[in-house]
């Protein structure tokens, strides 16, 4: 898998990880001090002053040293501390002072130490449970040092007495507690382990059985005093606050999101106070970040805080500079630069009251973008130009970490005046973050690592735009950038669906796994070395660092090697991973002369625009409306299409603005329009989620809206997600089309009480207009919600069932076969789309349909990925879910693939995005081209634009896809009662609109 966003991952891992015993210890024994009242104080200092009777009873002397060590922490005294527990073990050869100070010194300068201790009990512990739980501990520590051997060897042991000594040890009283607990502790810090030597899954599954461990534990826990109760709580959480932490590195973020909720509701249910389940609120706060929550990461950020503050911690603690930043973050997601930097204001002169530094409080990754929107520029180039620095010692001049930060640094020199040394540090950069050896899918990009990336982008194009008019090599590189950012909106979910995909594919399987082992090492090892990088200079390892640096370079080696077997055996496959920039010569070469490429990029500021024809010539332009605007545009026209289902409530389409959005886009190439019958767009965000057709030519002035000049009535409009996908597809043109012309799923029954009706001979009706998913992704829903509230029930889902009559009006116009090209209601699973790829009978189908609705990441438990909902069965093991990675398996070589249900109409643009990572999906399982909607439609009207195309499509056999498309929706719009747009525009044709 891959690093959540290196820079926002190091605040997680700190703030989540820590290394599990490493948490625990902080969170019992925390060295910052809590506020005391004068009293307090001095009652604490009473009992560190009061003598032990060196005669008293040992039971009495041991509860005085507890009593004095207790009183040191609470005071801050790590000193006075380290001397106690010293003394105490001077005096009891017992197992309990020679840990604890064991644990104190790992947390101190005095590691090595620690290590010896921990070899002393290693050798003395012999109780079963206990034996496991100091070789975890020590291990977990030998993690932290980047000594996975020793930690391995460790680990194993642990393992063997578990599968040895487990049978010896009797499970009456405590026993039974201390083995569940010891079992719990194994398999966190195993985890860890795995996770470090890059075997993630496996860390995963490791967590989760953690996890399961905590639950078990808490059920007995009645069994030991309120202290180790508390001990093993805590440990539950940390074990959930690890599992999310390695699903949230994996870029799992709907599973995450469940453990997070599963472990509050479950801390809820056991009485925890928000002062335990502190971990969890800051948590999701990280990770409504991750997913571009950012008002909810802002909410529980706050609400962190105020956990922090209540328990009298200081601000300027590190504890409460862990609340600050995901709030920070969260105001930078959400652009609100000059808060976020006044909140650094605020640190920084806390800080200099406490007269203390911490890494915590500095926070290049992030104080970095905040001063640079907020125009404090020179602050940041002083910023940038120590962290670039840093970069290229620790990763080198070409590494990916080290091009982003580059990309940034050169922002800071153009912003403070020096549009020379900019440029020199952009094009390193930019050369770098797009080289093949760093493939776009090689690091999780959550929302703020996106945002930061395009701001690079847009910035170097920015700067290229003002040279762009007389450098033709300026313009062509823009060009390039352009479909980078259109790529990498979707990228990341496609390319862990491809690997997914590909572990099944023979002969690629093995060097994936390969691949993706060395990855995640190397992912986590940059981690870590960042860690280092931001310690004091007493907590750095130089040795560790460069022992480290080492294995990063022969992971490198490795990877390169892998990569390379990649992309001579499989081609196709890296290029879906991999996407490579078109230019426009590129383009140009598969235009026909009556075809015109438009490449639409919305910036923060305005829109770029390029027109290539088939000759090669270029037409750019900026339009000056920048994406947030040209984001409310496309809003304010869709509110006036999405009303099939008013009647005559339904508002009056919005001609205005439909004209503004294309005067400019389109009015500055009308010229190159002219003779144009076929109009391939690229794009992505907004634009793409609204059929370019309705745009209007003129400014309308009669009231009948078929009179209006709709763009599709001069062109046929083609819609691709990128321009290297569109030149992808054109490697099918070589391919002969399938003979046999249709196999269609529709109608697929969610409820199977529905289905034991539909088997009983009833089915219900349904309205004229098609039912949508009111898509209520969890990672919008509060913590308090429970599982039923947050997400949607799969059998509650809105049936299809008018669906049926238009695959049997297409069975007809196509000439199938009803009986075995139409599988419908319960019949419509995913087990037989996969039956029907693997026997080969969907390979041989022209059109394929699926007449159902689609599913967005996180709107069913566990769901990370888009999917097309499917039939439920009675099996609850068979997944109902046909998802991306189902459909990258697929064998198909079809003309069409029609997903009739599956709108755009979603929150933030996550729609669009899921729409399109299942459009290339389909694309490289075979597909030519997807015939989508855009809103939910009116059946009559629907039926009516899918029977006119593939009537024209199938009557000639030269028609292009996207004219039979146009055909169809200008016949619909003559009739009176379907002239509005929202009932023939609401299909758009997505991939390669040729023949």
């Amino acid at each position: 898998m891959k690093v959540f966003n290196y820079f926002l991952k190091l605040s997680l891992l700190t703030c989540l990880t820590l290394g599990a015993s490493t948490f625990i210890y902080a969170q019992t024994l925390d060295e910052e001090a809590v506020t005391l009242s004068e009293q307090e104080t001095a009652r604490l200092r009473a009992i560190l002053e009061q003598p032990i009777d060196p005669n008293s009873l040992k039971a009495t002397q041991v509860e005085a040293y507890k009593q004095k060590q207790g009183a040191a922490w609470k005071l801050g005294d790590a000193v006075k501390q380290e001397e106690i527990l010293r003394e105490w073990m001077q005096m009891d050869t017992d197992v309990d002072p020679k840990w604890r100070l064991m644990s104190f010194l790992f947390h101190s300068t005095k590691r090595q130490e620690a290590y010896q201790l921990g070899a002393d009990l290693i050798k003395i512990v012999k109780y079963p449970p206990a034996a496991v739980r100091i070789r975890a501990t020590i291990a977990d520590h030998y993690i932290n040092d980047s000594n996975l051997k020793q930690a391995g060897v460790l680990l194993e042991e642990a393992g063997n007495l578990i599968k040895n000594e487990w049978s010896r040890v009797p499970r009456q009283g405590a026993n039974a507690y201390w083995i569940v607990r010891a079992e719990m502790e194994f398999n966190l810090i195993k985890s860890y382990f795995l996770r470090r030597s890059g075997k993630w899954q496996e860390g995963i599954q490791t967590a989760r059985l953690a996890t399961q461990k905590g639950k078990e534990l808490i059920g007995i826990d009645s069994l030991v005093d309120p202290l180790q109760r508390s001990f093993g709580r805590s440990w539950y959480m940390s074990a959930m606050a690890q599992l999310a932490d390695h699903q949230s590195a994996a870029g799992l973020y709907a599973e995450a999101d469940l453990s997070l909720r599963e472990a509050y509701q479950f801390g809820k249910k056991n009485g925890f106070t928000d002062n335990q389940m502190l971990r969890i609120i800051n948590g999701v706060a990280w990770l409504r970040n991750a997913t571009g929550r950012f008002e909810d990461a802002l909410g529980y950020s706050n609400r962190s805080e105020r956990i922090v503050l209540a328990q009298g911690i200081q601000k300027g603690a590190p504890s409460w500079l862990y609340t600050q930043t995901p709030g920070t973050l969260a105001l930078a997601g959400m652009d609100r630069w000059n808060e976020a930097a006044e909140r650094y204001d605020a640190i920084d002169k806390e800080m200099e009251r406490l007269k203390t530094r911490s890494p915590l409080a500095f926070q290049s990754w992030l104080r970095g973008p905040v001063y640079l929107h907020a125009g404090r520029y020179p602050q940041a180039k002083r910023i940038y130009e120590n962290t670039l620095k840093w970069h290229v010692e620790n990763f080198g001049e070409n590494h990916y970490f080290t091009a982003y930060t580059r990309g940034m640094y050169a922002i800071a020199l153009w912003r403070n005046g020096d549009p020379v040394g900019a440029r020199t540090q952009f094009d390193q950069a930019i050369q770098n973050i797009t080289s093949p050896d760093a493939l776009t899918g090689d690091f999780t990009e959550d929302v703020f690592r996106r945002k930061g990336k395009k701001y690079i982008f847009q910035n170097y194009i920015d700067l290229l735009a003002t040279t762009a008019d007389k450098d033709a090599k300026d313009a062509a590189i823009i060009f390039q950038m352009a479909d980078h950012l259109n790529s990498s909106s979707v990228q990341q979910a496609l390319s862990d669906a491809a690997v997914r995909s590909g572990v099944n594919t023979p002969g690629l399987s093995e060097v994936i796994r390969k691949e993706q082992d060395a990855k995640n090492e190397a992912a986590t090892l940059m981690s870590y070395i960042t860690a280092q990088g931001s310690e004091g200079d007493k907590r750095r390892n130089p040795q560790v660092i460069e022992q480290m640096q080492q294995r990063m370079r022969e992971l490198e080696g490795l990877r390169k090697e892998y990569k390379a077997q990649i992309q001579k055996g499989f081609p196709e496959y890296f290029q879906l991973i991999q996407p490579k920039a078109p230019s426009h010569t590129d383009i140009a070469q598969q235009l026909k002369p009556d075809e015109l490429f438009v490449s639409i990029l919305p910036m923060e500021k305005q829109t770029y625009v390029w027109a290539i024809n088939a000759s090669g010539k270029v037409n750019f332009h900026q339009w000056p409306v920048g994406e947030k605007d040209g984001a409310k545009l496309v809003d304010k026209i869709r509110k006036t299409l999405d009303v099939a289902g008013l009647g005559n409530k339904a508002p009056t389409f919005d001609y205005a603005d439909a004209h503004t959005v294309y005067k400019g886009i389109f009015g500055p190439i009308e010229s190159e329009m002219a003779d144009k019958k076929h109009v391939i767009v690229a794009t992505s965000g907004a634009f793409a989620n609204m059929p370019l057709g309705v745009l209007v030519r003129q400014p309308v002035t009669s009231p009948n809206p078929s009179n209006a000049a709709w763009l599709i009535k001069d062109t046929a409009i083609s819609q691709v997600p990128t321009a290297s996908g569109w030149l992808s597809l054109k490697r099918y043109a070589k391919v002969p089309s399938s003979t046999q012309p249709l196999i269609a799923w529709g109608d697929p029954l969610f409820d199977n009480k529905v289905a034991t009706q539909q088997i009983a001979g009833v089915i219900p009706k349904n309205t004229t207009v098609r039912s949508a998913i009111d898509t209520r992704s969890t990672l919008q829903i509060g913590l308090e919600r429970s599982n039923e509230e947050s997400y949607l029930a799969y059998s509650k889902i809105p049936p299809l069932p008018e669906t049926r009559d238009e695959v049997n009006e297409l069975a007809k116009i196509l000439a199938a076969d009803p009986k075995h090209d139409l599988i419908l209601g319960a019949d419509a699973t995913r087990q037989s789309v996969l039956k029907s790829s693997a026997s080969g009978q969907l390979g041989k189908k022209q059109v394929v349909v699926f007449a159902t609705h689609g599913l967005l990441a996180g709107d069913l438990p566990n769901l990370n990925q888009p999917a097309l909902a499917m039939a439920s069965t009675a099996n609850p093991a068979d997944s109902p879910l046909l998802t991306l990675e189902d459909v990258l398996g697929l064998k198909l070589n079809a003309d069409w693939v029609v997903l009739s249900a599956c709108n755009t109409a979603g929150a933030d643009g996550r729609a669009e995005e899921a729409l399109s990572g299942l459009a290339r999906g389909f694309f490289f399982a075979g597909s030519r081209s997807l015939l989508v909607t855009h809103w939910s439609v009116e059946s009559e009207s629907a039926m009516l634009l899918t029977t006119h195309t593939f009537a024209a499509y199938k009557k000639d056999p030269k028609i292009r896809r996207a004219e039979a498309l146009k055909q169809a929706m200008v016949e619909t719009m003559k009739l009176p009662q379907y002239a509005h747009p929202a009932f023939w525009a609401p299909y758009a044709l997505v991939g390669e609109g040729g023949r």
